[in-house]
């Protein structure tokens, strides 16, 4: 009979540790995120940048698009180089990569692949985790003849 009461003691003592130790695991894993995600994130736009479509070496026409970019306030701070350039550099590659394809394709998923290759391309090229989102500020797309119809009208 002691035997019995004495293994049940030691059941709900175990018990009891088990789930104590599993909740301040948990608590202690979740609130350390918080601390080292809680950095202050600085909103930056790039140049215009014109990129020409091309198919079969003949110019169809022109991608002209702005972004806009979330970067983080202390890594800009601690900087020497602004990732604007770097940002609508990377743009401009992966439009002018990706786009002949993407526009005759018809992707829906493009734009969301482009933003997110956009973010790690230049997050790579800077060696550091600058850029964490990008978004499309603006997004035009002209035919060669919209081109020389305004390139006719201006003086």
């Amino acid at each position: 009979m002691i035997r019995m009461i004495l293994l049940a003691f030691v059941a709900c003592l175990s018990t009891v540790g088990g789930v104590y130790g599993a909740v301040a695991w948990k608590s202690s894993m979740s609130a350390e995120p918080n601390k080292s995600e809680n950095h202050k994130l600085q909103m930056l736009k790039t140049p215009m940048v014109s990129v020409p479509i091309l198919s079969d070496g003949e110019v169809l026409g022109y991608v002209v698009t702005r972004l806009q970019f979330t970067a983080d306030a202390d890594l800009l701070k601690e900087s020497s180089v602004q990732p604007e350039a770097f940002v609508a550099d990377e743009a401009f590659r992966l439009i002018y990569e990706t786009a002949p394809k993407d526009l005759k394709a018809g992707r829906k998923n493009a734009i969301k692949e482009l933003s997110a290759n956009i973010a790690s391309g230049t997050n790579e090229r800077l060696g550091r985790n600058v850029v964490k989102d990008v978004m499309i500020d603006s997004w035009t797309y002209l035919s060669k003849q919209d081109m020389m119809k305004n390139h006719e009208r201006a003086p």
